[in-house]
């Protein structure tokens, strides 16, 4: 999955706030995006909304193992949820 190989667990990064563990650049700057960089992104949310494929390179909103990062997604959905949230289910459940 595009999120998890190169973002789990990473610090969020903005163009003022650089987190990412790229010491040649900011990812957020470089990308256009605020975003939990690693040494940058695999997935970009929040990059620019370009409206479907593009010449310039990763700076859209892509998701790489899905459309690769030249294509711009149509649109997007997050949903954070709690690190313990399986134990959470699984108590659920059995109650």
């Amino acid at each position: 999955d595009s999120m998890i190989e190169a973002h789990n667990n990473q610090k969020f990064s903005t163009k003022d706030q650089d987190n990412d563990n790229n010491t040649k650049e900011n990812c957020a700057e470089t990308y256009k995006g605020a975003w939990w960089y690693g040494a940058c992104h695999h997935a970009n949310l929040n990059g620019l909304y370009l409206r479907g494929p593009h010449k310039s390179i990763a700076d859209g909103v892509s998701w790489l193992l899905f459309k690769g990062q030249m294509e711009s997604l149509d649109s997007t959905e997050m949903k954070i949820r709690p690190k313990n949230f399986r134990r959470k289910l699984i108590t659920f459940n059995t109650i």
